[in-house]
């Protein structure tokens, strides 16, 4: 008896504990990963949960280490992130580097990806 109430109160605890686990991840962009565009205004992520805005940041750089001066805009819902060049992207590679915190738990995540300029 006394394993089953054991084994009843951890299934029970580790089920209220679900959210704290959960994670802000990037689930989209655009433009994508790994594509080739045409100048963009605008970079856009979405993420699979609100974000806490004090503590997420995204950067923008060119392969060979520019870093370009952005300005950046959240979404009413705290999911999507607009970032913004200060100034037209030349033709090269870029990196965008990102940090997110989910609103809910704290818990940060981070990642990276690329996209090339025609």
């Amino acid at each position: 008896m006394k394993n089953t109430l054991a084994v009843a109160v951890f299934g029970i605890a580790l089920g209220l504990a679900g959210p704290a686990f959960a994670h802000t991840d990037l689930i989209k962009s655009i433009p994508a990963a790994d594509s080739t565009v045409a100048r963009p205004k605008t970079i856009i992520l979405t993420f699979s949960e609100k974000v806490a805005p004090a503590f997420t940041g995204v950067a923008l750089t060119m392969d060979d280490g520019m870093k370009y001066v952005i300005a950046t805009a959240i979404s009413p819902d705290g999911k999507i992130i607009t970032v913004t060049p200060k100034g037209s992207l030349m033709a090269g590679g870029y990196k965008v580097t990102w940090h997110a915190a989910a609103a809910e738990d704290g818990h940060r995540t981070d990642g990276t990806f690329s996209f090339k300029i025609k």
